[in-house]
């Protein structure tokens, strides 16, 4: 098997969830105040991401293609990582939003996979870039720490404003539902 094929099907299934959280993101519920430099600083961390192994500095992580069973082992952490996440959205529904923001009406989601994480788009997103970063390298090791500082950023802004939304429901929640590894953390 051409190792190539390991990286490119990385990418698809990174593109497909991109269209599909943009194309879903449409009719969601309006936001209280917008987050527009939330937006901007997530997109340049991206970017950055890929610029960085464009350095001869990092040159010793542009290693991809690895081997085969590596490869496989990536690949499929990085589509169940992004079957996670895509069943994390489909459970928000109307309630997701790209930014940690305050949502009109808004509904504490605890079934689904927010039985077992409350973030598990972050998780599933974490263990995408896991996954991709074994089989690409490169810029997908700098995804990897960037969005992974981002996102345990985020888990921490996000349960502070879900507890200030729900003060009566969150608590209990909180105290049943680990953060993003079940049963650890």
């Amino acid at each position: 098997m051409n190792p190539s094929i390991f990286i490119w099907t990385i990418y698809a299934i990174w593109v497909i969830v991109v269209v599909y959280l943009t194309v879903s993101g449409i009719g969601v519920k309006q936001e209280t105040k917008g987050h527009l430099l939330q937006s901007f600083g997530l997109m340049f961390a991206i970017i950055a991401a890929f610029l960085l192994p464009l350095l001869p500095i990092f040159n010793f992580l542009n290693f991809a293609p690895v081997n085969p069973l590596l490869s496989s082992i990536g690949l499929i952490l990085c589509a169940a990582g992004m079957a996670f996440l895509v069943w994390g959205r489909q459970h928000l529904g109307r309630n997701w939003s790209q930014t940690v923001s305050i949502k009109k009406e808004p509904e504490l989601i605890t079934s689904g996979p927010y039985r077992y994480v409350r973030h598990p788009m972050y998780a599933g997103g974490l263990i995408a870039c896991i996954g991709s970063a074994i089989v690409c390298g490169g810029a997908w090791i700098f995804l990897l720490l960037i969005l992974g500082t981002i996102f345990l950023g985020r888990v921490g802004a996000e349960d502070k404003l879900m507890e200030k939304q729900f003060p009566n429901e969150f608590p209990d929640y909180k105290k049943r539902t680990k953060a993003l590894i079940p049963f650890v953390w």
